[in-house]
Protein backbone atom coordinates (compact mmCIF):
# COMPACT_ATOMS: atom_id res chain seq x y z
CA UNK A 1 0.00 0.00 0.00
CA UNK A 2 1.09 3.26 -0.92
CA UNK A 3 1.56 6.39 1.30
CA UNK A 4 1.00 9.42 0.43
CA UNK A 5 2.45 12.53 2.45
CA UNK A 6 2.81 15.99 2.32
CA UNK A 7 5.52 18.79 3.53
CA UNK A 8 3.26 21.52 4.56
CA UNK A 9 3.06 24.63 7.10
CA UNK A 10 1.46 27.57 6.13
CA UNK A 11 4.56 29.66 6.65
CA UNK A 12 7.29 30.16 4.06
CA UNK A 13 11.22 30.34 4.81
CA UNK A 14 10.59 26.61 7.14
CA UNK A 15 12.60 24.42 4.25
CA UNK A 16 9.39 22.74 2.69
CA UNK A 17 11.33 22.07 -0.48
CA UNK A 18 14.78 20.73 0.43
CA UNK A 19 13.12 18.72 3.35
CA UNK A 20 11.10 17.15 0.39
CA UNK A 21 13.95 16.99 -2.08
CA UNK A 22 16.29 15.34 1.06
CA UNK A 23 13.12 12.91 1.85
CA UNK A 24 12.57 11.94 -1.84
CA UNK A 25 16.12 10.50 -2.25
CA UNK A 26 16.56 9.43 0.98
CA UNK A 27 13.66 7.00 0.92
CA UNK A 28 13.85 6.07 -2.85
CA UNK A 29 17.03 4.21 -1.66
CA UNK A 30 15.22 2.02 -0.27
CA UNK A 31 11.40 2.23 -1.52
CA UNK A 32 9.69 3.59 -4.72
CA UNK A 33 9.02 7.12 -4.53
CA UNK A 34 6.99 9.56 -6.58
CA UNK A 35 7.28 13.43 -5.68
CA UNK A 36 4.52 15.88 -7.13
CA UNK A 37 5.13 19.38 -6.71
CA UNK A 38 2.25 20.98 -6.11
CA UNK A 39 3.63 24.62 -5.32
CA UNK A 40 3.19 26.97 -8.70
CA UNK A 41 6.80 28.20 -7.77
CA UNK A 42 8.01 24.78 -8.92
CA UNK A 43 11.30 24.53 -6.87
CA UNK A 44 11.35 21.46 -6.39
CA UNK A 45 11.40 20.93 -9.73
CA UNK A 46 13.85 23.22 -10.66
CA UNK A 47 16.23 21.45 -8.24
CA UNK A 48 15.13 17.65 -9.51
CA UNK A 49 15.42 19.28 -13.14
CA UNK A 50 16.60 21.41 -15.39
CA UNK A 51 14.38 20.64 -18.59
CA UNK A 52 10.91 21.75 -19.60
CA UNK A 53 8.70 19.02 -19.73
CA UNK A 54 5.26 18.87 -21.49
CA UNK A 55 3.43 16.76 -18.77
CA UNK A 56 3.16 18.63 -15.33
CA UNK A 57 0.38 18.72 -13.03
CA UNK A 58 -0.98 21.27 -14.49
CA UNK A 59 -1.34 19.68 -17.34
CA UNK A 60 -2.84 16.78 -15.88
CA UNK A 61 -5.50 18.68 -13.44
CA UNK A 62 -6.37 20.52 -16.65
CA UNK A 63 -7.08 16.79 -18.57
CA UNK A 64 -8.98 15.48 -15.38
CA UNK A 65 -10.91 18.37 -14.95
CA UNK A 66 -12.69 17.83 -18.47
CA UNK A 67 -12.95 13.89 -17.53
CA UNK A 68 -10.01 13.05 -20.17
CA UNK A 69 -7.81 10.25 -18.14
CA UNK A 70 -4.60 11.27 -18.89
CA UNK A 71 -1.68 9.18 -19.94
CA UNK A 72 0.25 9.20 -16.49
CA UNK A 73 4.01 9.44 -16.79
CA UNK A 74 5.95 10.96 -14.62
CA UNK A 75 9.42 12.02 -15.15
CA UNK A 76 11.92 9.36 -13.88
CA UNK A 77 14.74 10.97 -12.01
CA UNK A 78 16.16 7.52 -11.43
CA UNK A 79 14.78 3.92 -11.52
CA UNK A 80 13.40 5.27 -8.12
CA UNK A 81 12.89 8.06 -7.95
CA UNK A 82 9.98 9.96 -9.95
CA UNK A 83 8.79 13.55 -10.91
CA UNK A 84 5.46 15.27 -11.41
CA UNK A 85 6.70 18.37 -11.77
CA UNK A 86 5.25 21.86 -10.56
CA UNK A 87 4.03 24.11 -13.43
CA UNK A 88 3.36 27.92 -12.53
CA UNK A 89 0.18 28.06 -14.58
CA UNK A 90 -1.52 25.90 -11.48
CA UNK A 91 -1.80 29.38 -9.76
CA UNK A 92 -4.66 30.34 -12.53
CA UNK A 93 -6.72 27.27 -11.03
CA UNK A 94 -7.40 28.54 -7.73
CA UNK A 95 -10.08 30.76 -9.05
CA UNK A 96 -11.62 28.48 -11.67
CA UNK A 97 -15.26 27.52 -10.56
CA UNK A 98 -14.80 23.96 -11.95
CA UNK A 99 -11.67 23.27 -10.45
CA UNK A 100 -12.93 25.01 -6.84
CA UNK A 101 -16.57 22.69 -7.25
CA UNK A 102 -14.48 19.41 -8.27
CA UNK A 103 -10.94 19.45 -7.28
CA UNK A 104 -10.97 16.80 -4.33
CA UNK A 105 -12.62 14.38 -6.76
CA UNK A 106 -9.78 15.14 -9.68
CA UNK A 107 -6.69 15.02 -6.75
CA UNK A 108 -8.37 11.68 -5.72
CA UNK A 109 -8.77 10.32 -9.31
CA UNK A 110 -4.71 11.07 -9.78
CA UNK A 111 -3.76 9.59 -6.77
CA UNK A 112 -5.80 6.54 -7.49
CA UNK A 113 -4.60 6.01 -10.96
CA UNK A 114 -0.64 6.33 -9.41
CA UNK A 115 -0.37 5.13 -6.27
CA UNK A 116 -0.46 1.27 -6.83
CA UNK A 117 3.42 2.15 -8.63
CA UNK A 118 4.94 3.68 -5.79
CA UNK A 119 5.64 2.84 -2.28
CA UNK A 120 5.53 6.42 -1.30
CA UNK A 121 4.28 9.60 -3.12
CA UNK A 122 5.13 12.72 -1.33
CA UNK A 123 4.14 15.98 -2.32
CA UNK A 124 5.76 19.45 -1.77
CA UNK A 125 2.78 21.66 -0.68
CA UNK A 126 3.00 26.06 -1.71
CA UNK A 127 2.09 27.79 1.95
CA UNK A 128 -0.64 29.11 0.69
CA UNK A 129 -4.01 26.93 2.04
CA UNK A 130 -5.76 27.23 -1.06
CA UNK A 131 -7.70 24.65 -3.28
CA UNK A 132 -4.81 22.60 -3.99
CA UNK A 133 -3.57 22.39 -0.44
CA UNK A 134 -7.10 21.35 1.01
CA UNK A 135 -8.30 18.99 -1.74
CA UNK A 136 -4.75 17.27 -1.71
CA UNK A 137 -5.17 17.03 2.40
CA UNK A 138 -8.40 15.25 1.19
CA UNK A 139 -6.94 12.40 -0.57
CA UNK A 140 -3.33 11.80 1.50
CA UNK A 141 -2.27 9.29 4.46
CA UNK A 142 -0.28 12.30 6.35
CA UNK A 143 1.06 15.54 6.85
CA UNK A 144 4.90 16.01 8.43
CA UNK A 145 5.37 20.08 9.70
CA UNK A 146 8.71 21.31 9.29
CA UNK A 147 9.49 24.43 11.06
CA UNK A 148 12.42 26.58 12.30
CA UNK A 149 13.14 27.73 16.07
CA UNK A 150 13.15 31.89 14.77
CA UNK A 151 9.44 31.37 13.30
CA UNK A 152 8.01 28.68 15.55
CA UNK A 153 4.72 29.25 17.93
CA UNK A 154 2.75 27.16 19.64
CA UNK A 155 -0.08 29.18 19.11
CA UNK A 156 0.56 28.97 15.00
CA UNK A 157 0.85 25.22 15.19
CA UNK A 158 -2.50 25.09 16.86
CA UNK A 159 -3.96 27.16 13.97
CA UNK A 160 -2.47 24.93 11.83
CA UNK A 161 -3.85 22.24 12.81
CA UNK A 162 -7.27 23.32 13.35
CA UNK A 163 -7.00 24.50 9.94
CA UNK A 164 -6.03 20.93 8.48
CA UNK A 165 -9.40 19.72 10.79
CA UNK A 166 -11.98 21.89 9.12
CA UNK A 167 -10.68 19.81 5.43
CA UNK A 168 -13.65 17.46 5.14
CA UNK A 169 -12.12 13.82 4.84
CA UNK A 170 -13.03 10.21 4.08
CA UNK A 171 -10.31 8.72 6.10
CA UNK A 172 -7.67 10.23 8.97
CA UNK A 173 -5.41 12.30 8.30
CA UNK A 174 -1.85 10.90 9.93
CA UNK A 175 0.36 14.03 11.79
CA UNK A 176 3.85 12.46 11.60
CA UNK A 177 5.65 15.14 13.62
CA UNK A 178 6.88 18.62 13.62
CA UNK A 179 10.64 18.95 13.10
CA UNK A 180 13.01 22.09 13.48
CA UNK A 181 14.73 22.93 10.63
CA UNK A 182 18.16 25.66 10.12
CA UNK A 183 19.05 24.35 14.02
CA UNK A 184 21.82 26.38 16.04
CA UNK A 185 22.80 23.68 18.07
CA UNK A 186 24.75 25.86 20.03
CA UNK A 187 22.32 29.15 20.15
CA UNK A 188 20.76 29.07 23.92
CA UNK A 189 17.34 31.12 21.91
CA UNK A 190 16.62 27.66 20.06
CA UNK A 191 17.35 25.61 22.37
CA UNK A 192 15.00 26.97 24.55
CA UNK A 193 12.40 27.46 21.45
CA UNK A 194 12.63 23.89 20.92
CA UNK A 195 12.27 22.92 24.76
CA UNK A 196 9.16 24.85 24.84
CA UNK A 197 7.61 23.39 22.07
CA UNK A 198 8.26 19.71 23.93
CA UNK A 199 6.75 20.76 27.13
CA UNK A 200 3.63 22.08 25.26
CA UNK A 201 3.47 19.44 22.37
CA UNK A 202 5.09 16.35 23.60
CA UNK A 203 5.08 13.43 21.24
CA UNK A 204 4.04 15.85 18.32
CA UNK A 205 7.64 17.58 18.15
CA UNK A 206 10.24 14.73 16.22
CA UNK A 207 13.59 14.15 18.15
CA UNK A 208 15.56 15.14 15.01
CA UNK A 209 16.89 18.44 13.95
CA UNK A 210 18.28 19.52 11.12
CA UNK A 211 21.19 21.74 11.22
CA UNK A 212 22.01 25.01 9.47
CA UNK A 213 23.83 24.52 6.27
CA UNK A 214 25.07 26.26 3.24
CA UNK A 215 24.69 22.96 1.74
CA UNK A 216 21.48 22.56 1.20
CA UNK A 217 21.37 25.55 -1.20
CA UNK A 218 24.49 24.72 -3.10
CA UNK A 219 23.47 20.91 -3.83
CA UNK A 220 19.70 22.23 -4.49
CA UNK A 221 21.47 24.51 -7.01
CA UNK A 222 23.68 21.76 -8.31
CA UNK A 223 20.48 19.36 -8.57
CA UNK A 224 22.58 16.88 -6.48
CA UNK A 225 20.84 15.21 -3.61
CA UNK A 226 22.82 16.65 -0.32
CA UNK A 227 24.08 13.10 0.18
CA UNK A 228 25.78 12.59 -2.82
CA UNK A 229 27.35 16.66 -3.00
CA UNK A 230 28.41 15.98 0.52
CA UNK A 231 28.62 12.69 1.71
CA UNK A 232 29.87 13.19 5.45
CA UNK A 233 28.43 16.31 6.45
CA UNK A 234 26.14 16.53 9.56
CA UNK A 235 23.06 18.14 7.47
CA UNK A 236 22.93 14.91 5.53
CA UNK A 237 23.25 12.49 8.53
CA UNK A 238 20.11 14.69 9.81
CA UNK A 239 17.94 14.17 6.82
CA UNK A 240 18.89 10.75 7.27
CA UNK A 241 18.05 10.31 10.27
CA UNK A 242 15.02 12.18 9.67
CA UNK A 243 13.95 10.05 6.95
CA UNK A 244 14.24 6.97 9.67
CA UNK A 245 11.98 8.88 11.91
CA UNK A 246 9.43 9.93 9.81
CA UNK A 247 9.00 6.29 8.32
CA UNK A 248 8.86 4.40 12.16
CA UNK A 249 5.66 7.09 12.96
CA UNK A 250 3.73 6.11 10.21
CA UNK A 251 -0.10 5.49 11.12
CA UNK A 252 0.90 7.05 15.12
CA UNK A 253 -1.09 9.69 15.61
CA UNK A 254 -4.02 11.13 13.40
CA UNK A 255 -4.86 14.89 13.22
CA UNK A 256 -8.11 14.53 16.13
CA UNK A 257 -6.14 12.38 18.42
CA UNK A 258 -3.55 15.80 17.78
CA UNK A 259 -6.26 18.01 18.28
CA UNK A 260 -7.18 16.31 21.65
CA UNK A 261 -3.45 16.65 22.87
CA UNK A 262 -3.01 20.58 22.61
CA UNK A 263 -5.86 20.93 24.17
CA UNK A 264 -4.89 19.36 26.91
CA UNK A 265 -3.62 21.53 30.07
CA UNK A 266 -0.01 21.36 30.32
CA UNK A 267 1.02 20.34 33.85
Amino acid sequence: MSHTIAVYNFKGGVGKTSTTLSLAHSWSRSFKVLVIDCDPQSNLTQALTSETHSTTLFTLTKKLLHNDLPNIDPVEIHPYLHLIPGDYSMAEMESNTQFISFAHIIFYKLLVAIKHKYDIILLDFPTHFGITVKSFIANINGILIPATPGSFSVSGFKKLLNYLNEVERNKPLNILGIFFNQFRKQTLLHQKIVREAEKELGNLILDQRIRESIRVSESNEQHLPIYAFTEQSDVAEDFLKLSDEVIARMNSIDLLQALKQINEPVH
